[in-house]
């Protein structure tokens, strides 16, 4: 039995920060661009849509700015969302491995709470409602502090007892559905990462290890992409996935463990991607074209090969369905290995920006929602459309953010309740 920490390497790895960071950087081009090209948070913050006859017009005639449009743009947002979600999981599920070095499973368990649920759940509250006010001014227009607040805590109630909810849930956590995610993901796994923690040589270690030593690597490009095939064949047609809900639930729990393995078979792991880093990239564009053909499929034959849920129109599988489940998960796989690859290639240096950053990536999660609202209304009001209004959504809702973070990450509360690390202690 070991009792002592884990023979895992304590190196920290740069480039796992730096992905962190720009990875969820790219959650403010990202909700910004569905504002206008999707409609997402409603017609009437779009700023493509000027009028309400035009909102309808486009709406109704071309079926634009709905997340089933197959122009140039929605493609792009498409196509970034079927990976970025999916290296975020892996990328905290190698942050997990590292935390759980020096930590015993209570103080993990302690530390996640901490770091995750305390931030989700004042998010939710305050941050949440503030998005509602500004999607919803009317309803609160010439009201009283006091409706206000009754309203304020009408809304706290709400979303702290339908949260937990499965599926349906989800609506009430909003953008913070991650944080729920991933606090789930990190206490169900507790038993795993204890064994490994305890026996730092024991089968479970020289199984993640072996992976990465089959012959042809085919542990990694093939074995690992099937098992999330598999996922999907199994749930996908039933549910749509959904803010983390239906199949991508246990989807994104498996791109979470994988990562945690990433970090357990270190040395092994780090080896592959920088051996077979060509192979991978070239194999990553060939299934990008697949992808883009499986979702033009997809509106061609109004079947959501992508989505999922299909047997509300009474399929359960057919040919086109189960190879819609295959490229989709060898798509979002190896879109993930290239990216880590580039980025142990290019990032692993470190910089005096690093630590800063990483401070800033859960306060700028968090509230970066209602100033992208608010950053979109601003750009319809200054008659700025598709791209002009994307790049001027996204610095207000940058310098926003920032200006948030500076004020709070300089008192021990607002640490706290955003997520921030505890400052050092003198």
């Amino acid at each position: 039995m070991h009792n002592g920490p884990s023979t895992l390497n304590p190196a920290r790895r740069h480039d796992i920060d730096w992905l962190r960071v720009i990875l969820f950087g790219l959650l403010i081009p990202f909700h910004v661009a569905i504002g206008v090209y999707w409609s997402t948070y409603g017609t009437e913050v779009n700023p493509n849509l000027n009028d309400d006859q035009q909102r309808s017009d486009q709406i109704e005639e071309a079926n634009d700015y709905t997340a089933e449009s197959v122009d140039l743009t929605s493609m792009m947002l498409h196509w970034m969302h079927q990976w970025r979600l999916a290296a975020l999981f892996m990328i905290s599920g190698m942050g997990t491995a590292f935390a759980f070095r020096r930590r015993s499973w209570k103080q993990f368990s302690i530390e996640r709470c901490k770091r995750l649920l305390v931030p989700m759940f004042f998010g939710v509250w305050t941050v949440g409602f503030l998005g509602s006010v500004i999607l919803e001014p009317n309803i609160y227009k010439g009201t009283g502090i006091f409706e206000i607040g009754k309203e304020f805590a009408l809304h706290v109630i709400f979303t702290s007892l339908l949260f937990w909810v499965p599926i349906i849930g989800k609506f009430a956590l909003g953008h913070l559905w991650f944080l729920w995610n991933l606090a789930l993901y990190s206490l169900l796994l507790i038993p795993l990462f204890h064994v490994v923690q305890q026996t730092p040589e024991g089968r479970i270690v020289k199984v993640l290890r072996g992976m990465y030593s089959i012959k042809g690597g085919l542990g990694v490009l093939l074995l690992f992409p099937i098992l999330l095939s598999l996922i999907e064949i199994l749930l996908k047609p039933w549910i749509i996935g959904f803010l983390g809900s239906g199949y991508e639930w246990l989807w994104y729990l498996g791109f979470f463990a994988v990562g945690y393995a990433c970090i357990v078979a270190k040395k092994e792991y780090y080896s592959f991607i920088e051996q077979r880093r060509s192979f991978i990239t070239g194999t990553t564009i060939l299934l990008t074209v697949a992808f883009v053909w499986l979702r033009l499929q997809q509106h061609a034959d109004g079947i959501a090969y992508v989505d999922g849920g299909w047997i509300e129109q009474g399929l359960l599988h057919n040919p086109m369905t189960l190879l819609g489940c295959f490229i989709h998960s060898f798509h979002a796989w190896f879109w993930c290995l290239t990216v880590f690859s580039w980025g142990a290639y290019f990032l692993n240096k470190p910089s005096p920006y690093l630590a800063y950053l990483n401070q800033g990536v859960y306060p700028f999660y968090i509230v970066h929602m209602p100033i992208t609202f608010a950053g979109l209304s601003l750009a319809g009001h200054l008659g700025l459309t598709h791209i002009p209004a994307v790049l001027f959504s996204c610095v207000v809702v940058t310098i926003g953010c920032w200006i948030l973070f500076e004020l709070l990450r300089r008192t021990g509360v607002t640490r706290f309740l955003f997520g921030i690390k505890p400052l050092p202690k003198p």
